[in-house]
């Protein structure tokens, strides 16, 4: 036997004397679920599965919630709070290689936005979906924002071009002009992804096409889609079978 593999079978005795030490979980599910749970119980319920777990570097089996690295940590928009977690339910293709073999998982890539004031959630199969479904929770009216034109170039460079700034100052309710406000921006067919942190006042960038694409854009013409790029649909789960909220 090498050392190596006398270190790990050591390493696997230590760690299954702690897995028999350790109470019986309480907390959240150590599996998916629909129900309604804060982040900080999902995070410990991720980080109890990787303990019991701790040879299974992938962390897929767990079908677990995990915080989204895609937008940042959980936000406060008047009042209510924003958290985005995601979930991988595809089959695994190495357990499937026989055609034959039938395939008996549940699902898909799934999101969830979370506000934890209110002991909200939504779920649905697509980030767009869930982003939209949380703004119609926290901030009733979003949707009827005007849209910020693409000859302003929202972002130059990275930052907010000043004539963006003064043209959402101007055109923006007041109501609209909070912390964690979104805004919406005049976007092409192949640029459907609400973007986090991106508006004036760190809310979403959220794309025109995704939500709305036959709204006149002010001193644009009407979006034509071309076979060359054809628009993602939009698979909200407000307007999906697949969207959960309570």
């Amino acid at each position: 036997m090498s050392e190596e593999q006398l270190a790990f079978d050591i390493e696997g005795i230590f760690h299954e004397a702690a897995v028999e030490s350790t109470p019986e979980w309480r907390g959240a599910p150590l599996h998916f679920t629909t129900a309604y749970y804060p982040p900080a119980e999902l995070d410990a319920a991720l980080d109890h599965w990787m303990f019991l777990h701790a040879h299974d570097k992938t962390h897929v089996n767990s079908r677990m919630w995990r915080h989204s690295i895609s937008v940042p940590d959980n936000a406060q928009v008047a009042g209510h709070g924003f958290a985005l977690y995601s979930t991988d339910l595809r089959c695994e293709p190495w357990k499937h290689s026989d055609r034959h073999e039938s395939c008996l998982c549940v699902g898909d890539l799934m999101c969830q936005t979370i506000c934890e004031p209110c002991e909200w959630n939504a779920i649905t199969d697509h980030e767009n979906g869930a982003v939209e479904l949380w703004h119609d929770h926290a901030l009733p009216g979003w949707r009827e924002l005007p849209i910020v034109p693409s000859r302003l170039r929202a972002m130059d460079k990275d930052r907010m071009s000043k004539a963006t700034r003064r043209w959402i100052a101007e055109h923006d309710p007041n109501a609209m002009q909070v912390p964690g406000a979104p805004m919406v921006t005049e976007r092409r067919p192949f640029g459907t992804r609400h973007v986090p942190g991106r508006s004036p006042w760190g809310g979403y960038d959220i794309s025109h096409t995704a939500i709305d694409p036959d709204r006149i854009v002010e001193g644009a013409k009407p979006l034509r889609l071309t076979s060359d790029f054809p628009m993602e649909p939009n698979r909200s789960a407000a307007s999906s079978d697949m969207g959960l909220s309570r």
